[in-house]
């Protein structure tokens, strides 16, 4: 399929939500791994007047493996746009690429924030023990509170594949939690220390909603008790 047909059917796919059509599409720009396809495949994500599809046609990018590593690895030594180097950072991250640990270590230090706030998606995903700190730097330190609760659930998210390191990442969970003032940072952390004690104190999670819900304030009062021996 050629970029003039692709840009015809992007064209049809932006004007609904419908995921069969978006699908349709991103199927029709998957079938081929020329060159010119997977650079026009990128420079889709630069527009974003369909979130939903924007999000897929960023996913779908995953799916090129090696290629798009290739790609993403070349094309973030020349970026200039700071929304597309956080994107790529995402990708790398999802890819499992051998750069995406050091340059997220990068980016996590960034003066943008959405840059501090992919590094932390992706630390959660590839990070090793010494992210544990890097995270946790950002838990406390970080003057964006979203990025404050991702650190948290990154945190969690080590944990899964770090289970020796149950014990440090529950201490600096609950270091943070006890001064937090943000309630949805304060969700996002008590959300990760349920799962990480396997206990629930009064929160509940919907993943796909991305919805969190319960009293924060009985929950707080309830984690930190069970903290306590900690």
């Amino acid at each position: 399929m050629e970029i003039l047909d692709l840009e015809r059917e992007y064209n049809i796919a932006k004007e609904t939500t419908s995921f069969s059509q978006h699908q349709q599409f991103i199927k029709q720009l998957l079938s081929s791994d020329k060159e010119e396809i997977v650079t026009y495949h990128f420079e889709l994500l630069k527009r974003k007047e369909n979130w939903e599809l924007y999000q897929r046609i960023r996913y779908a990018f995953i799916k090129r493996g090696t290629i798009a590593d290739n790609f993403l690895i070349n094309r973030i030594k020349i970026e200039k746009d700071p929304e597309l180097q956080a994107d790529i950072l995402q990708l790398l991250g999802g890819l499992k690429s051998k750069q995406a640990l050091p340059l997220a270590r990068d980016f996590i230090k960034h003066k943008y924030p959405e840059h501090r706030h992919r590094a932390c998606f992706v630390l959660g995903w590839v990070g090793v023990q010494e992210d544990i700190d890097i995270l946790s730097d950002r838990l406390f330190n970080d003057p964006k509170h979203p990025i404050r609760g991702t650190a948290a659930t990154a945190l969690r998210q080590l944990w899964g594949r770090l289970p020796d390191m149950k014990m440090k990442i529950l201490i600096n969970l609950k270091k943070a939690l006890e001064t937090e003032e943000d309630e949805d940072a304060v969700k996002r952390i008590i959300i990760s220390i349920q799962t990480i004690m396997k206990k629930r104190f009064g929160l509940k999670e919907n993943i796909e909603e991305r919805e969190i819900t319960g009293d924060v304030d009985i929950a707080r009062k309830r984690t930190l008790k069970a903290l306590t021996l900690i």
